[in-house]
């Protein structure tokens, strides 16, 4: 099972998302489809059916209180001078942050070890992409697409196909009596 941890993203915000990328769609640029845009929290990988329960288990005991994020600009990896990913940035004072930072370390020895970037992907990049990504860039680069509250962060299969990643939620950690 290939499994990743996320934050969900609302589905009026995906909606913005989506024709943001799609206004740069092409030939060499794919946007995400709404269904799976979110906010990566850790990349787990191929994991082993049994170890699922071992991940749910570190992961049900986090504790994080509710907070609010904005969504806010755009920006590419790796640069851009080689644009793979264009994304637009999560700002949340240090608190979506402070949670990956508790997946990372409750999975510790489970996927590699990667750092953390509050983003939503919106889109993908097959090849190298003219003056028009700099314009696009530019166009977004302060542009607020709205604010959502983090309640919960879910654990998610993603299994690959013929017309790209399909993700199901496995287990969903929310708040419940955790919040301090």
């Amino acid at each position: 099972m290939r499994l990743f941890v996320e934050v969900p993203i609302p589905e009026n915000m995906k909606k913005g998302l989506v024709r943001v990328g799609k206004e740069i769609s092409g030939e060499t640029i794919t946007p995400v489809k709404p269904v799976n845009m979110h906010a990566t929290l850790k990349f787990i990988g191929e994991m082993q059916e049994h170890q699922v329960v071992e991940i749910e288990k570190l992961l049900g005991e986090i504790k994080f209180s509710r907070f609010l994020c904005k969504v806010n600009g755009v920006g590419v990896f790796p640069n851009q001078d080689y644009v793979k990913v264009v994304w637009a940035g999560i700002e949340s004072n240090g608190k979506l942050e402070e949670l990956a930072t508790q997946v990372i370390s409750a999975l510790n020895g489970y996927g590699k070890l990667d750092t953390f970037s509050a983003h939503i992907t919106i889109a993908r990049v097959k090849r190298k992409t003219g003056k028009g990504m700099q314009t696009f860039l530019e166009k977004y680069k302060d542009k607020e697409f709205g604010r959502f509250e983090v309640t919960c962060f879910n654990l998610v299969e993603s299994r690959l196909g013929r017309d790209g990643p399909a993700h199901f939620i496995i287990t969903s950690f929310g708040l419940m009596n955790k919040e301090r």
